[in-house]
């Protein structure tokens, strides 16, 4: 290798060097101005600023700087409970804004069986699930997450998953968006197979879950992703048309949330920040 290759590293270059994924490295490009140049769909790091960058940062804590809210969670697998949850999702976040207690939420879901389920476990097992991932969206995602069209609607739930959920984030981001631009934009079970088994090599918990929860964890993952028109039913990624208003409910500082999405237009938007 020429001392000129030697002050420049790829992508995957830069993970192992710095210890991230690579959906932490975007996140640390758009969040925290990590030099980057990108020459095609290629992003290209210059050693020099790279290093120049992690000592003017060394006085914030690693927690904030890689962690970025996600890095320490855990992969879980929880969302296998059901799919995006979109009709029950609205319902709850009109009952919320009416009573502003999730708690007594809680309550007339389960003594009025909202969702119909035959037991009171499954009702409870339900709204749990949905009110962790609603609250991950602020206060203008929720009222548009009401007011806005079907479409906002999803795009919403799919955010407030990839925010719930270690695990689909990172495959929003590095698969569902890679091959989006890439123009691979196929996407079939055997791209999460290998995508999982990546992340498997690293996280020993991980790699404990038995292949029957792996299998529904998968068939799950693409339910919602059809449900959020981000896929077809023939596995074909569908652009993202994130409407303004929607880009403008996600805050300046979670902009980089709209990684989530497969779309040429928030890609050159985001180069924009």
């Amino acid at each position: 290798m020429s001392d000129v290759e030697k002050q420049w590293l790829t992508t995957k270059e830069i993970c192992k060097e710095l210890g991230v994924s690579s959906s932490t490295l975007y996140r640390l490009i758009a969040k925290h101005n990590l030099p980057a140049q990108k020459v095609g769909r290629l992003w290209n790091f210059k050693r020099v600023d790279v290093e120049a960058w992690i000592k003017s940062n060394r006085d914030v804590s690693s927690k904030k700087i890689f962690g970025l809210g996600i890095k320490d969670k855990k992969y879980s697998l929880s969302f296998i409970t059901c799919g995006l949850f979109h009709h029950e999702s609205v319902n709850l976040a009109n009952l919320f804004f009416e009573f502003h207690d999730w708690e007594k939420v809680r309550n007339i879901v389960i003594t009025d069986n909202i969702f119909q389920t035959r037991t009171i476990s499954t009702s409870k097992r339900y709204c749990s699930e949905i009110f962790l991932r609603l609250k991950t969206l602020n206060q203008t995602e929720l009222e548009l997450l009401i007011d806005g069209t079907r479409q906002e609607q999803g795009y919403l739930l799919w955010l407030a998953v990839c925010r719930r959920y270690k695990l689909i984030s990172e495959f929003a981001i590095e698969v569902l968006r890679e091959r989006f631009l890439s123009l691979k934009v196929n996407l079939n079970y055997e791209d999460f197979d290998f995508f999982l088994h990546k992340k498997m090599e690293w996280d020993e918990e991980l790699n404990k879950v038995n292949s029957a929860t792996i299998k529904k964890a998968k068939q799950v993952l693409f339910k919602m992703l059809r449900q959020a028109d981000l896929l077809t039913t023939n596995n074909t990624i569908n652009s993202s048309i994130l409407s303004p208003r929607l880009i403008e409910s996600i805050s300046s500082k979670n902009r980089e949330d709209t990684l989530m999405f497969p779309s040429f237009d928030i890609e050159r938007n985001n180069r924009e920040l």
